[in-house]
């Protein structure tokens, strides 16, 4: 039933005007149908805003990062990964993968009526899970404060973080809704909004006040519920939003096989930190939580913000029924632009430790190579996931992240009794390897995304990479601080050179990948076509 009927407001969805056709969004590109030309100059203006954005967005986490480092001490930051573990895992289940869900069935409605069904039922959907949460918050704590990580103390401080997930997880599954709308001048209005009130309330409860972790799981608390309800009273005024029975049949049956298998992934994730905390302690973990805090950078800057735009154009291009190469070109770009700054990253990583934090956290650098791989390899397999979603072939995702966990599992264990973190670094980035490889041999099966990926000069780009990296740690010690730089300097200049050699090379070049995909000996199960 409807709850209000409302008027679009000042703040319409940019990249579509209304036409004649009962509201029917129309490519502002030019000529007929969802996408037409210039595609990259669609994703490039809509994906620069996202990207000014996410910038302004998580920029107050960039600000304090370093805040953080000189206030906490490697045990308090460690005491902070632990929070962010079960966090991550608790909000895996609030969201029920309601996001994905959300742009999914947003694309197939064809009517403002629908598309208000599926926010309004996708809210209501979340406020019953945000109820349980609540309910369960302090239990959860103190299961995972005492048996977890043995921490006596803190159970209060894990309580607040799992009530701070409710404003938090909501208002990522508001910024879908946005995405999807690419009302990205609305997204960059909020974001500011945000980044000032975290910078203010982080700074006042850790800085002025001295509260350490507690202050920064209030602040984050404080500014989330702020900005929830901004979108809120706009999604209230803008949108008719409405419930549904078989829309929320429809999101559960969508969005349950993502439960799993993200819980799955973010276990898997979480089990390193977890491994480290348990069996090498607060500071190690403290190390490699700044690590990895460094690396997810790249998703929070680069990989998100792309993604924001290209995957719902995407998506648009397989619902209309094409098989645009343009968009799988667009994502060559962009991946080799991720790996140039990874490459930067491990490069320049002592550099960029000493810059952001002190004496005591010089071990993190150590991971940032490994770590930075990770973010690669996470983002490739995003592609192959894209392309599942589309043809709802999401149940297998389950398998492949079950099957990468197993095989996580025991190694991680054992390198953490008997190696440091560097080690577990490098396993990481090895499960991610095998998690993205099964995940891009299935979506083969069911998606044309695949074999339209110019896998060849990809592969070209990874090795030239690998050698970059590898010449760093192969300068000799006893050089000065300017021969060093100068020689990482080179080295980094010499990747872009060559990354550029191949991005021409695969613009230019027939599209010999699309015959990968039969190389495989199911490949005549695979389904040809979107259906």
């Amino acid at each position: 039933m409807a709850i209000r009927k409302k008027h679009l407001g000042q703040f319409p969805a940019l990249g579509h005007r209304e036409g004649k056709t009962g509201g029917q969004a129309i490519d502002e590109t030019g000529g007929g149908g969802v996408m037409a030309k210039g595609e990259s100059k669609v994703i490039m203006r809509h994906g620069r805003v996202y990207g000014i954005a996410n910038l302004i967005n998580r920029g107050a986490g960039l600000i304090l990062l370093p805040v953080y480092t000189h206030v906490l001490t490697p045990a308090e930051f460690g005491l902070y990964a632990s929070i962010v573990i079960v966090t991550d895992i608790l909000s895996v289940i609030l969201g029920m993968g309601l996001g994905r869900a959300l742009v999914r069935l947003h694309v197939e409605q064809q009517d403002e009526a629908g598309r208000g069904a599926v926010l309004g039922t996708a809210l209501a959907a979340y406020a019953g899970m945000s109820l349980l949460i609540a309910l369960l918050a302090y239990p959860a704590s103190l299961i995972a404060s005492r048996h977890l990580f043995g921490l006596e103390g803190e159970t209060w401080v894990f309580a607040w973080a799992i009530l701070g997930l409710i404003p938090s997880t909501l208002f990522n599954l508001q910024l879908n809704y946005i995405i999807v709308l690419k009302r990205s001048g609305f997204y960059l209005f909020i974001s500011i909004v945000k980044a000032v009130l975290l910078t203010a309330l982080s700074l006042w409860l850790v800085v002025l006040l001295n509260k350490g972790v507690f202050g920064i799981v209030i602040a984050t608390l404080i500014g989330s519920t702020a900005v929830s309800l901004i979108i809120l009273i706009d999604m209230y005024r803008t949108t008719s939003m409405s419930l549904s029975r078989p829309i929320l049949a429809e999101l559960l049956r969508f969005g349950s096989p993502l439960v799993p298998t993200i819980m799955l992934d973010t276990i898997q994730s979480s089990l390193d930190r977890y491994v480290i905390g348990s069996l090498q302690g607060s500071s190690a973990l403290g190390n490699y939580g700044l690590g990895l805090r460094i690396t997810s950078l790249l998703n929070l800057f680069v990989t998100a913000p792309f993604m924001q735009i290209w995957g719902v154009r995407q998506l648009e291009v397989l619902q209309a029924g094409d098989e645009n190469r343009e968009l799988p070109q667009i994502f060559f770009r962009f991946m080799l632009t991720l790996i140039g700054l990874s490459v930067g990253i491990s490069i320049f990583s002592d550099e960029v430790i000493r810059l952001i934090a002190s004496e005591a956290y010089a071990p993190a650098a150590s991971v940032l190579p490994w770590l930075a791989c990770v973010q690669v390899l996470a983002a490739l397999r995003s592609y192959g996931e894209l392309g599942l979603h589309y043809a709802k072939k999401t149940s297998p995702l389950i398998g492949i992240s079950l099957t990468s966990l197993l095989i996580g599992a025991p190694i991680y264990w054992i390198v953490a009794l008997k190696f440091g973190i560097v080690a577990i670094a490098s396993v990481c980035a090895g499960v991610m390897l095998v998690r993205t490889g099964l995940t891009l041999l299935w979506a083969d099966r069911h998606s044309s995304l695949v074999r339209m990926f110019p896998w060849y000069s990809f592969t070209a780009a990874t090795a030239v990479a690998a050698v970059c990296v590898t010449g760093t740690f192969l300068l000799p010690a006893d050089a000065n601080l300017l021969e060093i730089l100068a020689a990482k300097i080179g080295i980094l200049m010499a990747f872009f050179a060559a990354a550029l050699a191949l991005l021409w090379r695969a613009e230019r070049a027939s599209w010999d990948s699309s015959a990968l995909s039969s190389r495989w000996w199911w490949a005549g199960r695979r389904i040809e076509r979107e259906v």
